[in-house]
């Protein structure tokens, strides 16, 4: 197995490696790819929240097949995803009973920053990074300054949105968005009456109407609308 240097990574977000310049460092350990069982394959940490459009994704691998690995570390006799949760979910789609990935070495500690790292390129929502550094701190005990100097993301910027995930999907986050938006606009005849640098927003949502993940998306943009 390979053995990786976190450090080659990211120090701070401000140098965030591209897409090239990540697949650069693996191109020498293409070595390595090894075909495993996707029942074999655990996650700590998954930082999308939201659904994705896989369709393209799953097109391209019908047609050419699986031309990116995934990046997995050995534990026990598993293995822990650390980058490809996509290229996972379009091979289950497809039906396919394992799937190519590289197995690089990395400690415990580090396992749990690199699905930060290896996609940061790619934007993540605050709100999913908010959840990330949530989980970090609650669940796996790691300090601020010790965050800050892997992923260059101070917390505190983004505590206002943790939210405790009861593991009911989505109703957990709007619930917690639902109080946070009350808490920062004005609710007239159950609207938020948003007013943001000449625009002005009256957005009602029927909760008894409205699913999840629709619910989810409105006060995402509202969030976003107000970090304009």
């Amino acid at each position: 197995m390979a053995k990786l240097n976190l450090d080659k990574f990211k120090s701070s977000a401000s140098s965030a490696l591209s897409k090239q310049k990540t697949q650069g460092i693996f191109k020498e350990h293409h070595d390595q790819h090894e075909n495993i069982v996707l029942d074999k394959l655990t996650s700590r940490i998954k930082i999308s929240l939201f659904p994705n459009d896989i369709q393209a994704l799953k097109h391209s691998i019908e047609s050419l097949g699986q031309i990116e690995p995934i990046i997995v570390r050995n534990v026990g006799d598993t293995f822990e995803i650390l980058n490809g949760n996509r290229r996972i979910e379009v091979a289950k789609a497809l039906g396919f009973v394992d799937i190519l990935a590289d197995i690089i070495e990395v400690s415990d500690e580090d396992a749990l920053f690199l699905p930060y790292l290896l996609n940061s390129h790619k934007g993540f929502d605050v709100i999913e990074i908010a959840q990330y550094l949530n989980l970090l701190k609650v669940v796996h005990n790691i300090d601020d300054a010790k965050i800050l100097k892997k992923t260059g993301l101070e917390v505190k910027a983004y505590k206002d949105l943790f939210y405790q995930d009861n593991g009911d999907g989505l109703k957990s986050f709007n619930a917690h968005f639902n109080a946070l938006l009350k808490k920062y606009f004005k609710l007239k005849n159950g609207a938020f009456d948003i007013t943001k640098s000449g625009i002005d927003l009256k957005i009602g949502i029927d909760a008894a109407k409205a699913n999840d993940k629709t619910k989810a998306e409105v006060y995402k943009f509202i969030y976003k609308l107000s970090s304009l």
